[in-house]
């Protein structure tokens, strides 16, 4: 008789657009997945009712005190349990404030880096400490994106975002290396995908992102990844040997 692995995946941002592909591609290997989401979407609902090692949290991720509370008592939880892997995966994100610096608020701005680079950091602490012992397969994917590595007009929140979770990335990376029982880690830009997001992107108003009629194009284009198919190729992604110590990759350069 074949015994599946006994493996763990926490994933953030799992209720829809990319984060459901990696869901739906966790599902299928039969692994655990504990998915992270402010709601519970009917897809992600159903997909977790055929799992049996599902688990749904629900949590803001824009709240630090929630996120804190949230991965202590998760992370202290698993990392007291007997894995064969497990996984961190940092997906969600926002894009806006679309709009040149200056024009949008601090709320916005405030929001935009604790849902993208916060959060992403808490979830990573806290996987750091609580599994830093564990000798099992520990990795942790950081999902950014080209905009960390590029400037837009019109980005400037986003753009910093993302770049600071590549860094936070690297610095860990460093750190990891060399350690007896280290984390293995990457920073992932995951591609343009047909998502939530880049609607949003297509509705701003032009004067706010001057790259408004390229990004409309990728879609009338038909340019736009399937959610569900680079899903699957980021799982793969993650167990190879591609994830190292502060790898910054794209998937461009694996499809």
């Amino acid at each position: 008789m074949h015994n599946r692995p006994n493996r763990c995946y926490i994933l953030t941002g799992a209720s829809r657009g990319l984060g459901l592909g990696m869901a739906r591609a966790i599902a299928a290997q039969g692994d655990h997945l504990i998915a992270l989401a402010r709601q519970e979407t009917p897809e992600l609902a159903q997909l977790g009712a055929a799992l049996p090692g599902y688990r749904f949290v629900a949590v803001d991720l824009a709240n630090t005190d929630q996120v804190s509370e949230v991965a202590e008592e998760l992370l202290g939880s698993l990392a007291a349990m007997d894995w064969q892997g497990i996984y961190l995966i940092n997906n969600a994100g926002v894009v806006e404030p679309i709009g040149p610096a200056g024009s949008y608020g601090d709320a916005e701005m405030a929001r935009c880096l604790t849902i993208n680079l916060t959060a992403a950091i808490q979830f990573s602490n806290a996987f750091l400490r609580h599994l830093r012992d564990r000798p099992c397969d520990k990795r942790i994917l950081q999902i950014s994106s080209g905009a960390g590595r590029n400037a837009y007009t019109g980005w400037s929140a986003y753009c910093a975002s993302k770049a600071g979770l590549d860094m936070y990335n690297r610095c860990v990376g460093l750190e990891q290396d060399g350690l007896p029982h280290p984390v293995r880690m990457a920073s992932l830009a995951p591609g343009i995908i047909d998502t939530g997001m880049q609607a949003s992107i297509r509705a701003t108003p032009e004067g706010d992102f001057p790259l408004l009629e390229q990004f409309r194009q990728y879609q009338a284009n038909g340019e736009l990844a399937d959610p569900d198919s680079r899903g699957q190729a980021i799982v793969q992604l993650l167990h190879t040997d591609h994830i190292g110590h502060g790898a910054v990759l794209n998937i461009r350069d694996f499809i």
